[in-house]
């Protein structure tokens, strides 16, 4: 590895992903841990890990089967319906909460852990389904002459248990750092006030930064005490090395039992995304006052009319984040798998998502705020750059897993041929993981179009289209909010509609 470009990606991840942290740490005062352990953090603190515990035992419980149906068993349209169940990741889950809390009397804490498990099902069912594939068919074909596919499953689910576990894991940690759907929820029922509604409340209170810092430090414990076994899970799962004879099991014939598998399939896929954008659709033609071609047109007219610079915005700043992640992802990642104890750096790299999306915001204002800074902070670069650092751990992750699926026999090769290691990395290892990295670009960009709570806090993300539709949710425009919603959702799935009409492999998008 270049030590240049090593250091240089390294630089980039501090800066980014490190200094607003620190920028956070150093505003804390002794006085701001007063009242850190009482009964008001310890109420926070259940009511977060009830949505939390809630959320992700729900996601397991839906996204799992979900998981295993659509990649290894003969479920009609397992080839459409693998792509569908990531579209409810894909959705901002505040457009979750301003439609299903419209089609059901549900509120409070059960309505925001259904909320929140629709959003993360497809995490653990697509570390299910990446698990399942590499179920060797020998294994497989032994255990259904022993007892059929009974048999196989109970062969088979120990072996997929760590990929579920890493899914559970990770959709526990959006839930309980999530502050969109608890505060929605909250508007339209019986209050549900967690962690990351305080640390909100805390610093829109009195600008403190140290106050609203100590206020999360448990959320960030517990946010790091779930990652850290996750990165594990995900090594033994999803990661777990391929003998060289390995061979791809047949899908799982379900008999009479397909149908069902495809209606639970269909359910899910429904209430978690064809529901919410079939409400979306009615609201912006009318809604109760009646649908119609026309009411809907005028509505997108008003939307892009009003809202064309904010989604100028969204698209232009989502688009330049992924640009710059990647790159500095594919270095680091690389290294993570190739340098001595290199994975041990995926214990720094998942620093930046272990703290509250609010908190790392309060960090860039915290960091960039300054007279020096001041064209920065105001414009689209502070956006982009909060982006990056955000969510510059996920494409590392992504992107670490792929270069652990590539021998480095051909990097060895071009090595003894005298390419230098850019070249290598830019002529070896960049094209054999293309699908990876248009995946790890198209992750940044949608994480970052559907960003809402950092964009809260920092002004310059108050221009953006995503912080547009939660400002007018308040004001009862209900065509014109749907109107722009369905517009932030096409540009959301643009990148996944556009590889699949173009593309000819599958584009990786989860780490």
């Amino acid at each position: 590895m270049s030590r240049p470009l090593l250091l240089a990606a390294a630089l980039v991840f501090v800066l980014l992903g490190l200094a607003p942290i620190g920028a956070m740490a150093l505003r804390v005062e002794p006085g701001d841990f007063a009242g850190l352990l009482g009964a008001r953090t310890l109420g926070l603190l259940g009511r977060t890990l009830l949505l939390g515990a809630g959320s992700c035992g729900l996601a397991v419980l839906l996204g799992a089967p979900f998981g295993f149906l659509v990649a290894r068993t003969d479920v009609p349209g397992a080839a459409l319906l693998r792509p569908l169940g990531l579209v409810p990741l894909v959705l901002p889950p505040l457009f979750l909460a301003i439609t299903w809390t419209v089609l059901s009397d549900l509120r409070g804490a059960p309505m925001a852990i259904v909320l929140m498990s629709l959003g993360t099902f497809p995490i653990v069912a697509f570390f299910t389904a990446l698990a399942a594939e590499r179920v060797d068919a020998r294994r497989e074909e032994a255990a259904l002459l022993a007892g059929g596919w009974r048999a196989a499953l109970r062969v088979e689910l120990p072996l997929l248990l760590p990929a579920v576990l890493c899914g559970a894991c990770l959709a526990f940690v959006f839930a309980i750092n999530d502050f969109a759907v608890p505060d929605y929820v909250s508007s339209v029922g019986p209050k549900f006030n967690v962690y990351a509604d305080e640390v909100f409340a805390n610093w829109k209170l009195d600008q403190h930064t140290g106050r609203a810092v100590v206020t999360s430090l448990p959320l960030v414990l517990l946010t790091l005490v779930v990652l850290l076994p996750a990165l594990a899970l995900r090594r033994r799962g999803t990661l777990a090395t391929l003998e060289g004879d390995f061979l791809r099991p047949a899908p799982l014939r379900l008999g009479r039992l397909r149908w069902a598998a495809l209606a639970y399939c269909l359910l899910l896929v429904g209430a978690a995304a064809l529901v919410p954008l079939g409400r979306l659709v009615y609201d912006c033609g009318g809604g109760a006052q009646g649908w119609s071609g026309a009411r809907a047109h005028a509505a997108f007219a008003r939307a892009l009319e009003l809202s064309r610079g904010d989604l100028a915005n969204s698209l232009l700043c989502a688009s330049a984040a992924g640009l710059v992640a990647v790159p500095v992802a594919l270095v680091l990642g690389h290294a993570a798998e190739r340098l001595r104890l290199g994975r041990w750096l995926e214990l720094v790299y998942v620093l930046p998502i272990a703290v509250p999306a609010i908190l790392f915001g309060i960090g860039e204002i915290a960091l960039w705020n300054h007279d020096a800074t001041a064209r920065l902070y105001d414009g689209n670069g502070l956006v982009i750059l909060l982006f990056v650092g955000r969510f510059l751990p996920f494409p590392l992750l992504l992107l670490s897993g792929a270069v652990a699926t590539l021998g480095p026999r051909l990097e060895e090769a071009a090595q003894l041929a005298g390419a230098g290691p850019a070249r290598r990395l830019a002529r070896i290892v960049a094209p054999a993981l293309l699908p990876s990295l248009l995946g790890a670009w198209a992750l940044v960009f949608v994480l970052s179009m559907r960003e809402l709570d950092a964009a809260i806090l920092v002004p310059a993300a108050n221009h953006t289209v995503i912080f547009r539709v939660f400002n007018q949710i308040h004001f009862g425009r209900d065509d014109f909010v749907a109107a722009l919603a369905l517009l932030v959702v096409f540009f959301l799935l643009l990148p996944g509609l556009a590889w699949s009409l173009y593309g000819k492999r599958r584009v990786e998008v989860l780490p």
